[in-house]
């Protein structure tokens, strides 16, 4: 398995473009970020280029403020204009996110495959897979509309294109509907990504009430070979806690 890092919730009191080698310093095979928007894309490539480590993803341009099952007007463009940073990056993976539940629930549902049909033609032409994430209504993302990774799964199917897939989030699907090993195994053809973090709490993999290494062990089985990603807040010291997490998910 390949292991990559959100870099936004680890070492925050050190400058964002210092984290990309602390990363590669740490064992990290990849890095990964939130909004493209907040950063120097251009930039980053470079570095992460330089300290020799690749970007697994980013989020589509302004995710949270701009939802894959807007208007396409305003989502084309920004796909658009996200496909452009992925090539700034050179990451061939892009997270997008739906909208809050408003009105009826068929309704986001629709305008969700509708508009990833016509962003798939679009990710098509630049290798690039956007990937759908589900979020846990429960605690962190209340009134979130994809809290189920079965109906993420059921748009990822009526979409049908190999660049459009869900990002299996462990931590939130644990918290929503458990069932981890065999969901991921039935569906590892559509999940395109993982992160994960320790539940409860998303902090740290070890001693929580998942079974990481079981959980990524499955993966691998059934023929996944993308990136596994951590994204956490740590505990303790954030080079230490980074470098633990890699031990406990190699068995260590």
């Amino acid at each position: 398995m390949k292991y990559s890092l959100c870099i936004e919730p680890v070492w925050e009191k050190i400058d964002f473009y210092d984290r990309i080698k602390l990363a590669k310093d740490a064992g990290m095979d990849a890095i990964e970020f939130w909004d493209p928007a907040d950063y120097d894309c251009k930039k980053i490539g470079s570095i992460a280029a330089n300290a020799g480590i690749p970007i697994s993803d980013c989020c589509i341009n302004k995710a949270w403020t701009i939802r894959m099952s807007w208007p396409w007007e305003v989502v084309g463009p920004n796909v658009e204009l996200s496909l452009n940073y992925a090539e700034d990056l050179n990451t061939k993976t892009l997270i997008g996110l739906s909208d809050d539940l408003k009105g009826h629930a068929d309704c986001e549902k629709i305008a969700l495959i509708e508009n990833l049909k016509r962003a798939a033609e679009m990710a098509e032409k630049k290798g690039v897979t956007i990937v759908l994430e589900a979020l846990n209504s429960n605690y962190n993302h209340k009134g979130y509309w994809l809290d189920s990774a079965y109906v993420g799964f059921e748009i990822v199917k009526a979409v049908n294109s190999p660049n459009i897939k869900l990002l299996y989030d462990v931590y939130h699907m644990q918290l929503m509907e458990g069932n981890l090993i065999n969901t991921i195994t039935d569906n590892i053809k559509l999940i395109g990504h993982f992160h994960s973090a320790g539940v409860p709490g998303r902090n740290e993999l070890r001693g929580t009430e998942v079974n990481y290494p079981a959980v990524i062990a499955a993966a691998e089985k059934a023929g996944y070979d993308r990136y596994f990603g951590f994204e956490y807040w740590p505990t303790f010291d954030d080079t230490e806690s980074v470098k633990d997490n890699l031990a406990y998910v190699k068995g260590n």
